[in-house]
């Protein structure tokens, strides 16, 4: 691994360009490829394929793609299907990905090419967990007609991203419900000052709520959880896919419902930029000993 000199960054939102900043200040070479409309474009129109012959790793964006077939791209000038970019990899690639899906990571190891999920890292969950809870206290201001003090929100799951989450709502005076599976969440959420219960009993409680986030990447907020929310409630799902809400049952009930992915690439690019690169960084260290 420490032949790693120099990157290839490929696709991605703000965050990757902080992440690429964060590379070349430890002394790593990258080029960014996908970013043409993106106003701080400054790498010049070079072919991905003579960039990528010079390059020891690429850096694919988090999520690598939405929709299973296209890279992650926002800043392109064009849509750049996954298997153009996996085409022109080859075996002396090392490829750093968040959040690729089984199935293509699959296709890279079949060419004998090394890949890594910066996002399957405890320490990105953990340093990512911030900028994910600002993100959602800056929806809670922007979509509730009232104060976060006093507004009573509900988190499904208590993992580290739920706890910053929770923890950020609390300090700012807002009654907190957390609705998990394991009695050891339920006991974590009790003791940092929430109200806890059972997942399958939410129901009950759903219709005293003005907001619901979940953060549990399975269907878990179903029809009959939905039915009994009021209608002004809003729920917002920042799981990753395949998403906790039943969204088609939540648009027939009139509800505001809608997911807020890629936060922290939102509300702090910067910030959650840094956090790429560091955990890339960590893991050619790793990778180095």
């Amino acid at each position: 691994m420490n032949t790693v000199k120099s990157f290839a960054v490929i696709g991605g939102d703000a965050r990757q360009i902080y992440m690429k900043q964060n590379l070349e200040e430890h002394g790593y070479r990258a080029t960014l490829f996908c970013f043409e409309k993106h106003s701080g474009y400054t790498d010049g129109d070079v072919p991905a394929q003579a960039a990528l012959s010079g390059a020891d790793a690429v850096v694919l964006p988090i999520p690598v793609s939405r929709d299973g077939e296209t890279l992650n791209a926002p800043f392109s000038a064009r849509e750049v299907r996954l298997s153009e970019v996996f085409d022109m990899l080859a075996p002396e690639h090392t490829v750093f990905a968040g959040m690729l899906d089984m199935k293509r990571r699959s296709e890279l190891f079949r060419k004998g090419i090394r890949v890594y999920d910066y996002a399957d890292r405890d320490e990105f969950a953990v340093k990512n967990a911030i900028p994910t809870a600002e993100g959602v206290v800056k929806t809670v201001v922007e979509k509730l007609p009232i104060t976060v003090r006093g507004a009573r929100i509900a988190v499904t799951g208590y993992g580290r991203t739920a706890v910053a989450i929770a923890r950020a709502l609390l300090a700012l005076g807002a009654d907190v419900t957390v609705a998990a599976r394991r009695c050891s969440s339920l006991a974590a959420a009790d003791n940092d000052g929430c109200k806890a219960i059972y997942i399958r009993e939410l129901h009950k409680f759903a219709g005293g709520f003005d907001m619901l986030v979940n953060t549990v990447p399975a269907r878990i907020i179903d029809e009959p959880i939905l039915k009994n929310m009021r209608r002004d409630c809003v729920v917002v799902d920042i799981a990753s896919a395949p998403y906790g809400v039943d969204f088609e049952a939540a648009k027939a009930l009139g509800l505001d419902a809608f997911i807020a992915g890629s936060l922290p690439g939102t509300i702090a690019p910067k910030t959650a930029g840094i956090i790429i690169g560091e955990t890339i960084l960590n893991i050619i260290r790793e990778g180095s000993e």
